[in-house]
């Protein structure tokens, strides 16, 4: 099974606004700048029995989530609220968005190209869980990484390496990366990482 996800301008902008608003602004009680985001993704489903199409229209951040530098928790009512009042407007909860910030001295560009740009052990195991809990039978997960640098770089902007999945740009002296995939269960119940392609409008 092949998973299409497409992604407009405005939704881009939606991530890039509020990714870089929890990146750069010292929120209240934070000792830094650079803490994580959690939002609701939501859309329309197409579903095949060789390809789904999943097309994103809006993200709704979670603010009510505890967000701090290397984690966030989203509350569960917060997730519930906003899906049933979605679906009322014709949209289907489609996954999750987090970030990933790093500073200036955390981390290098190798270390980003292949650790900081994918989901940690503790990502893939709330994974896992809300595979089981919502017993969904495919569950989409964005996650957005921003890396601070000296200066402005453009070298390699594109998809990484061989992937179709994970989009590095450029925005001002930070490098972004942009991975979605799709997720599911095996007959054990083990995580399955889904063939996923990010497109554009």
């Amino acid at each position: 099974m092949e998973h299409h996800i497409h992604l407009s301008k405005q939704v881009v902008a939606q991530l890039l606004l509020n990714g870089f608003e929890a990146f750069v602004v010292q929120h209240q009680g934070q000792l830094r700048s650079g803490i994580e985001l959690h939002a609701s993704v939501f859309g329309t489903v197409k579903r095949g029995k060789e390809k789904t199409t999943y097309k994103v229209e809006f993200i709704s951040v979670d603010t009510t989530a505890i967000m701090q530098a290397g984690s966030v928790t989203p509350k569960e009512d917060t997730q519930y609220l906003k899906k049933h009042i979605a679906e009322q407007m014709g949209y289907e909860r489609i996954g999750n968005l987090h970030t990933h910030p790093y500073l200036t001295h955390e981390g290098d560009m190798d270390f980003m190209r292949t650790i900081g740009c994918d989901f940690s052990p503790a990502d893939l195991a709330i994974v896992e869980d809300s595979l089981k809990e919502e017993n969904e039978e495919f569950l989409v997960e964005f996650l957005l990484s921003i890396k601070q640098n000296q200066r402005k770089n453009l070298v390699r902007d594109g998809f990484l390496d061989d992937t179709r999945n994970v989009f590095e740009f450029s925005v001002g002296n930070c490098k972004c990366f942009l991975r979605a995939q799709v997720f599911s269960l095996d007959g054990n119940g083990r995580l399955v990482l889904e063939t996923t392609y990010l497109r554009d409008n």
